[in-house]
């Protein structure tokens, strides 16, 4: 029997992959999305999104300084208030079905379900000292576990930053997210994002996440844009 792996909302590579390939060989995924909406109805963030945008992404481990796995994401369907993209690792056959809203917040990544949504997107229009922040839900779709959180954010800078698919201007966005278990509120997970935003690509092109639990450091990753294509 297929089952999910318990935890708190944050974006595991491991799990992910496991239960995208668990689905695909017991039920498969199906994802029911106008077909007729214009690809380039989508706006988020300061440009325009369309089927096919991609963007590929580096990964490390900052604990061991190991480099971990490579992803792309893909933008499949849209439709007007969200943004379907398919994410798939390197070496691997199968795929994630992600569903964002108009500004990249996580709605559903497969194994949770936010409401509204996870809170780590972007809030236009973006300048330095700028603040926004939420509070929500989130379901576990396999094993029915809640979770309730908050997200927090702020623009901090605005910088270049070069990698290896080019160099961008950016705004500099820094994220404390704090999550909890419905069941035992003392189960507290943190996580202290940074973000580099880049509106030329209309996506981060580098983004660093220390996650916390019981106030004990559990993991230090970061993502760095290696390769883009934007549709025109």
């Amino acid at each position: 029997m297929c089952v999910g792996q318990q935890g708190f909302p944050k974006f595991d590579y491991k799990e992910v992959k496991a239960i995208a390939l668990c689905a695909i060989l017991s039920v498969g995924l199906a994802v029911a999305y106008p077909n007729n909406v214009p690809a380039q109805f989508f706006q988020a963030a300061d440009g325009v999104v369309r089927v096919g945008d991609r963007w590929v992404y580096d990964t490390r481990d900052e604990v061991t300084g190991y480099p971990k796995e490579t992803y792309t994401e893909i933008v499949t369907e849209l439709a007007p208030e969200e943004a379907v993209v398919n994410l798939t690792f390197s070496g691997d056959s199968a795929s994630v079905i992600v569903t964002y809203d108009r500004n990249w917040n996580s709605i559903d990544n497969l194994i949770w379900r936010f409401k509204p949504s996870n809170g780590e997107g972007i809030n236009l229009p973006l300048m330095v000292g700028k603040t926004w922040g939420i509070e929500f839900d989130a379901r576990n779709n396999w094993t029915g576990e809640n979770i309730k959180g908050s997200s927090s954010s702020k623009v901090v800078a605005e910088e270049d930053v070069t990698t290896p698919a080019g160099t961008f201007n950016t705004f500099k966005i820094e994220q404390q997210v704090r999550q909890f278990s419905a069941a035992d509120p003392s189960k507290l997970t943190e996580r202290q994002i940074v973000l580099w935003y880049a509106p030329q690509i209309n996506h981060f092109v580098r983004r660093t996440t220390v996650v916390k639990f019981e106030e004990r450091t559990r993991s230090i990753t970061s993502e760095e844009l290696a390769d883009f294509t934007r549709k025109l």
